[in-house]
């Protein structure tokens, strides 16, 4: 099985290359338009010294934790975009094959929660690797407490994001039928209401990173209940999001002819 998910998301990735290279393009932009910009107030500074810009810039990001801190974080939110552009065009598919030969749906489930499982670990690789690339850093501190919170953040966030299922023939069909086309309402509580919980847990994080709030129990504590919320409303999607899948007829209706 492992097999067939890795050949399907190579597949995704060959179908979709040059648009990957184009959001990765735009990503980059946006990372270093972000720094340049939190460093406007720093480069009036040095206007008037006569200084070396760049020396000074890097001087300054290796002795700042703010600007660190500050550089890090426009990076997070460009990286979150970046993924949700990547992750619209990879959704979690069953493989044609399984909808017609003799496999139970126990076998097909498990296909589908070990291909959400691949392209997890694929999505924080990723995540991991371009932030390194664009800001030379993932962690923006070396306290267990900050560390163990910010990858809960990124889970919980890449599994919404991956939370995405192959649309059938959905596009085709509400044209054609549209009462015949139901919300997946889980599906919409993952990539909407969940996805804005989270977006304002990374806020709070990252704007707590910039500020320099010293961390103690009380608020590791806190981001512990909120990660409690977000593996229950986890439990609560995931399994009917996939489960949706196991039904050829809801992800390829029946389209009536077309009158000549």
């Amino acid at each position: 099985m492992i097999r067939i998910i890795l050949n399907d998301l190579w597949l995704d990735v060959k179908r979709n290359f040059l648009t990957f290279i184009l959001y990765f393009i735009v990503y980059a932009v946006i990372t270093i338009l972000g720094v340049q910009i939190t460093l406007v107030q720093f480069l009036r500074d040095l206007q008037t010294s006569g200084k070396d810009y760049s020396t000074e810039i890097l001087a300054a990001m290796e002795s700042s934790p703010t600007l660190q801190a500050s550089a890090v974080s426009i990076t997070a939110v460009a990286t979150i975009l970046f993924l949700w552009l990547v992750l619209r065009k990879m959704p979690i598919r069953l493989a044609m094959p399984l909808y017609v030969c003799a496999v139970g749906e126990k076998e097909k489930m498990h296909y589908l929660r070990l291909h959400l499982v691949v392209k997890v670990i694929f999505s924080l690789l990723l995540t991991i690797l371009v932030q390194l690339f664009m800001s030379g850093r993932f962690f923006l501190s070396g306290g267990w407490m900050e560390i163990v919170v910010q990858l809960g953040l990124w889970f919980f966030l890449i599994l919404a994001l991956n939370l995405r299922t192959d649309p059938g023939n959905r596009k085709e069909a509400l044209e054609a039928a549209p009462d015949m086309v139901t919300e997946k309402s889980e599906e919409v509580m993952a990539g909407v209401y969940w996805f804005a919980l989270l977006i304002v847990e990374n806020i709070v994080f990252y704007t707590l990173a910039v500020t320099h709030i010293a961390w103690n129990h009380w608020i590791f504590l806190v981001w512990m209940l909120l990660f409690a919320v977000n593996a229950l409303i986890a439990v609560r999607c995931s399994s009917p999001i996939l489960s949706y899948m196991l039904s050829y007829e809801k992800m390829y209706y029946p389209l009536p002819d077309k009158k000549e």
